[in-house]
């Protein structure tokens, strides 16, 4: 595998971490992204939960493609698609000023829609282009290439859910090295 190569599947893994975890939090509880982007269209309230999970399945299915050799390439283009859609809803949340958090990247994401949601969009507009340009669109690509964007994406959300969850992980983590009493 070249250096180009492992970069976009590193990054790719990024994206895909990035999707689940966004993609999860919006199908389970879409009320918070669904009140942030009701922001975005002023007096028309939010959007609807059902809006908000269909974006999520998305998500979600674009993230599981990316680990299919079949798909690995044309998915990108959809890939493109939300990269785009996140950074135009972050600067129209910046445009309007954006107040309501919208757990975007998983709930635990307390911010309104703004400058991370612009990054974010870019960074994943950026992988999709990149990968599309090395690759082009309709090329499928090793299974190799898609094991390893699976396997660092399941590592990278496991990860980012560690961190997320960092205190009850330490009690956990704790309670699993504590010495067994002895018996009396």
């Amino acid at each position: 595998m070249t250096t180009t190569a492992a970069l976009l599947v590193c990054a790719d893994a990024v994206v895909v971490a990035l999707l689940v975890r966004g993609g999860a939090a919006k199908l389970v509880a879409p009320s918070l992204a669904a009140a942030a982007a009701g922001e975005l269209r002023p007096g028309r309230g939010p959007v609807p939960a059902a809006v908000i999970r269909a974006l999520a399945v998305v998500e979600i299915t674009v993230a599981v493609a990316m680990a299919l050799p079949s798909l690995r390439g044309p998915v990108h283009v959809p890939l493109a698609a939300l990269g785009v859609l996140f950074a135009g809803a972050g600067l129209l949340g910046l445009l309007r000023g954006s107040t309501e958090p919208c757990g975007c990247f998983g709930a635990d994401s307390t911010s309104p829609l703004g400058v991370s949601n612009v990054v974010m969009g870019v960074a994943i507009l950026a992988a999709a282009v990149s990968s599309l340009w090395v690759h082009g669109v309709g090329t499928s690509q090793t299974g190799s290439a898609s094991a390893g964007v699976a396997g660092l994406g399941a590592i990278v959300t496991g990860g980012w859910l560690l961190h997320s969850h960092r205190k009850r992980a330490y009690t956990v983590l704790g309670n699993l090295l504590k010495q067994p009493e002895p018996a009396a």
